[in-house]
């Protein structure tokens, strides 16, 4: 009796999982190889600006999250007690990252919604995550070997459901193929997340340099402007108490690499804010620094 695809069910079934062994091993491959490229530079200990600094930290949100400090910093932005942000146009952007952000906030723009203000895929996201990889502080991480890999799996999938069809139609028993249809997703699965680990992180000449950078900068010190603190810390880590304690009321703390000050928003001199007033500048709640009422 012919055999469909001129294989028996057990001459199938092993050669389906040979390749289903094989594309895990590539995935092991691609994932070791993302992981090692970028860490193989000695780094150049060259002085990391701080959108490069933001980016090691914590990758392309935290990259927006110093440029958004830098613009509320030169009062180009106003944030209300409600986390709303607000361009004041009474303030410039300082260099190609703030104006990207500015242009993406539009009329307002809520301080919970990070990561959405494009430089994820950007030109400039992409240019600062090459030169940090290329210097040796940041790893290649996944691209493109992950879509490869994920591809070889979608393929070997669909030519067991393929063969399922084909067996059923032809009444031959398939239970081993139906069971290894499920078994392949998990495998699929586990490749997945094995490869996600493989992601753009900071080498350890990049995590090197960041504690040197937080060594200089400690979490807390005033006097050196919002971008350092926002790039090393977060949103939280804004060196004005009204505006840290908004940050702290409306940016999820999980999502900043370091924790900030848990409470709720007040203002200095022990005065209270009106919930209208908003802040920016650097300085304390609007109005020239007094609370609005």
């Amino acid at each position: 009796m012919d055999e469909p695809w001129g294989l028996s069910g057990p001459e199938f079934l092993g050669a389906y999982w040979v390749a289903v062994a094989a594309a895990f091993a590539l995935t092991v491959l691609v994932a070791v190889v993302s992981r090692m490229r970028g860490g193989q530079a000695a780094g150049d200990h060259g002085r990391l600006d701080n959108y490069e600094l933001a980016m090691l930290a914590g990758g392309p949100t935290r990259v927006e999250d110093t440029a958004f400090a830098g613009l509320v910093s030169r009062g180009a932005v106003r944030v209300s007690r409600s986390g709303v942000a607000t361009p004041t146009r009474a303030g410039t952007p300082a260099d190609p990252v703030q104006d990207h952000v500015l242009r993406k906030l539009g009329s307002s723009h809520r301080v919970t919604s990070r990561g959405t203000l494009g430089i994820r895929g950007s030109e400039l996201g992409d240019r600062i995550a090459a030169g940090l990889v290329e210097r040796g502080y940041l790893t290649s991480g996944r691209k493109g070997g992950f879509r490869r890999v994920h591809l070889l799996f979608l393929v070997i999938f669909i030519v067991g459901v393929v063969r399922l069809v084909n067996g059923i139609s032809l009444e031959r028993p398939v239970g081993n193929l139906a069971l290894s249809l499920p078994a392949t997703l998990v495998v699929w699965l586990i490749a997945r997340l094995f490869l996600g680990s493989a992601r753009q992180r900071a080498t350890r000449y990049g995590t090197a340099a960041l504690r040197r950078a937080r060594g200089e900068v400690p979490r807390g010190v005033m006097g050196v402007g919002a971008l350092a603190p926002v790039a090393l810390y977060g949103l939280v880590a804004y060196p004005d108490e009204d505006l840290g304690a908004i940050f702290t009321q409306h940016v999820p703390q999980s999502s900043t690499s370091s924790s900030g000050d848990s409470g709720s928003s007040s203002c200095s001199s022990g005065s209270s804010c009106s919930s209208g007033s908003s802040c920016g500048g650097g300085s304390s709640c609007g109005g020239g620094g007094g609370c609005g009422g």
